[in-house]
């Protein structure tokens, strides 16, 4: 597939997670109002200055567009993380991930999963030689196998977090969501 499609496809699966463009400020949730799962708290440096005043608001979140959602996913999330080399089912639920749970925990966890299918690496959270030599040995193997292993590492990990009794439910669905749309892309439904 076409990278800019599996971008857009990615975005549009992500968006309609995160619940498009509804406005959320949810007191238990650390990365403040949001929308088009854009955070304030995560996204400040990235959030249109609409006003134009050089503080970055709430009120910034509420007016954010799908273009600019679009904007800050390929600029933040997809061109850092996504990699060439991983295949497009990975890359499809990698973005996703990195979009939530974050930049931070999707390497670890796609190292997790390598190693939890046979290829022993360090969970370091730097995707180097090791990391997609390991990836693209099992992608050619049993792409599934790693995809439904990186689902099992990201519900783990939603498990271990402080917010799993508010939003457990939803983060689980969604995991689900994920790893069914990324076997799809693996033509393995």
């Amino acid at each position: 597939m076409d990278r800019t499609e599996l971008l857009r496809r990615a975005f549009a699966f992500s968006m309609a997670e995160e619940g498009g463009a509804t406005y959320t400020d949810d007191a238990r949730d650390p990365g403040g109002p949001t929308k088009w799962g854009v955070a304030l708290n995560y996204n400040r440096e990235a959030i249109p200055d609409k006003d134009g005043n050089g503080v970055i608001t709430a009120e910034d979140v509420r007016r954010l567009t799908a273009a600019d959602a679009l904007a800050i996913y390929t600029e933040r999330y997809w061109r850092p993380h996504i990699r060439a080399e991983y295949p497009d089912a990975l890359a499809f639920m990698l973005a996703d991930m990195v979009f939530n749970p974050g930049p931070g925990a999707a390497p670890r966890l796609l190292q997790q999963a390598c190693t939890a299918c046979g290829r022993r690496i360090d969970a370091d959270g730097y995707v180097g030689p090791q990391t997609l030599a390991a990836v693209a040995a099992l992608a050619a193997q049993d792409l599934p196998a790693l995809l439904r292993a990186l689902a099992e590492q990201r519900q783990a990990y939603y498990r271990s977090r402080p917010g799993w009794p508010a939003y457990g439910r939803g983060w689980s669905a969604r995991t689900r969501r994920c790893l069914e749309a990324a076997l799809q892309l693996a033509g393995d439904a």
